[in-house]
């Protein structure tokens, strides 16, 4: 993982997971509204390309991703107003996370699929990781699992009971999701690492052999 990336992850942790609720359900909508905006940015970053307004792509980006995010919680409003009387501010802290923003200003010279292939990469990457958090809040945390029932209401499924909850229902608070959101980034990152060491190991192994096959072509003629 680039260094980028990993302020990336961090800033976007800060800016959307530790300020919402440690919910699983609360999760999913926030990260279809962060990959929904992921693509009205990527969207919108096209026009400002079409158009030559590089000096009104800022702007341009910005009033796209609030309108959208305006869009989808007015959609949300429709379907369980609970979840957005919940969520509040934190729905309007997804457009200006540096995650949503880092990536839109990248490759602006790129054909359109491979700019929405470059920005869901990162955004699905994400995900991953933000839900992962939600679920082991949700489950350690409260002791239950949340998502969405029929006729999109909240489904609560109790997993351990209240009382053998006891210290692990510290992740349901700020503190307790900042330690889980690093130890889990640090073996992402730790993980990434390894994975490059390999390929790059099995590179140079393939290089040498590469080598060797030459020389020996060359002390046969």
């Amino acid at each position: 993982m680039k260094r980028r990336s990993i302020y990336v992850f961090v800033s976007a942790t800060l800016a959307m997971i530790v300020p919402s609720p440690g919910r699983f359900v609360y999760g999913l909508v926030l990260i279809l509204l962060l990959n929904f905006l992921m693509l009205i940015g990527t969207f919108a970053n096209s026009i400002v390309k079409k158009f030559k307004l590089g000096e009104l792509q800022s702007t341009v980006i910005f009033t796209f991703l609030i309108c959208g995010t305006i869009f989808f919680r007015q959609l949300m409003i429709m379907l369980n107003p609970e979840i957005v009387l919940t969520l509040g501010f934190v729905m309007y802290l997804t457009p200006v996370s540096f995650f949503v923003i880092g990536y839109l200003f990248n490759n602006d010279e790129e054909p359109f699929n491979k700019r929405i292939k470059f920005s869901f990469t990162h955004s699905l990457t994400f995900s991953f990781y933000a839900l992962f958090i939600f679920l082991l809040r949700d489950i350690f945390g409260y002791g239950t699992l949340t998502y969405f029932g029929s006729g999109f209401q909240i489904v609560e499924k109790i997993i351990f009971p209240p009382e053998y909850l006891s210290i692990l229902s510290v992740f349901a608070s700020i503190p307790g999701v900042l330690i889980l959101s690093s130890v889990i980034l640090f073996f992402h990152i730790m993980s990434r690492n390894k994975l490059n060491i390999i390929r790059n190991t099995d590179s140079i192994k393939e290089d040498k052999k590469d080598d060797k096959k030459e020389d020996k072509k060359e002390e046969k003629k």
